[in-house]
This record gives structure tokens, sequence and C-alpha cells, in this order.
């Protein structure tokens, strides 16, 4: 607990992770066959999907407040959006962690990609 993070990459941010679902949820990652590999695949995408749902309830909630109430976004609901944030980041890890990918790699080839796809939207400001 109170781990530092500095100079780490997403790469250690994965291992870490990786080590704590291990040592917490161990059967998780007995992948012996196809079953248990999608099994733990599902898990990790409805965990996901709730996640993303519990986020874009509690901004749904914030607009509507807003909208009605008129207001600020105050740092109640930007905690709990922030926390949302991270426990989408952990499903992400894990998804990264059973798929065997380096999410650095991966995300530099698809910023690449992006900065390709998206060089209209630079040019026109």
């Amino acid at each position: 607990m109170g781990e530092k993070i500095k100079n780490m990459d997403i790469k250690d941010i994965q291992k870490m992770q990786k080590e704590f679902d291990l040592e917490y949820f161990p059967k998780f990652w007995e992948l012996n066959t196809v079953e248990d590999f999608m099994n733990s695949l599902k898990h990790v995408a409805i965990g996901l999907a709730g996640e993303v749902g519990e986020f874009s309830n509690l901004v749904k909630k914030l607009d509507r407040r807003i909208m009605n109430l008129g207001g600020e976004v105050n740092e109640e609901y930007l905690k709990k959006l922030r926390n949302e944030v991270t426990d989408i980041f952990i499903y992400v890890l894990i998804a990264a962690n059973l798929l065997e990918m380096n999410l650095d790699d991966a995300f530099l080839k698809k910023l690449k990609y992006n900065r390709e796809r998206f060089q209209e939207f630079r040019d026109n400001g």
C-alpha cells in the first residue's frame, strides 16, 4: 500500500496489477483451457462495462444537476469520476495482461496511426 509510481511506465504498472491479481485472485489466472481463458475474458469485459457504466451514470447525474440546478462541477463529483476512471484503468490493465500485450507499445503504435488518421483535424485547427 502507498507505493510510489515515479519513473514507472505502463509495463511496470501492468506488472504491479498482475502481481496483485495473482495474490488476491489466483483462480482468475488459472488458464489451462480455452474455457478458462474465455471465462476470465468475459469477467473482465463485464467488469469493464460495469465501470464505464458507473462513470457514465455519474456524468449523467452531474449534467442533470447542473442543467436543472445550475452551479459548477464540484470536487465531490470530480472525486467520484476520478475513482471510476481509476477502476476503468485497472480493468484495462487486467485485460492487457490477459491478452499478453504491452500497453506501452500498443499505445505508441495507435498514437502514430491516429496522428495520420486525424491529420486533417490538426491542419484545420
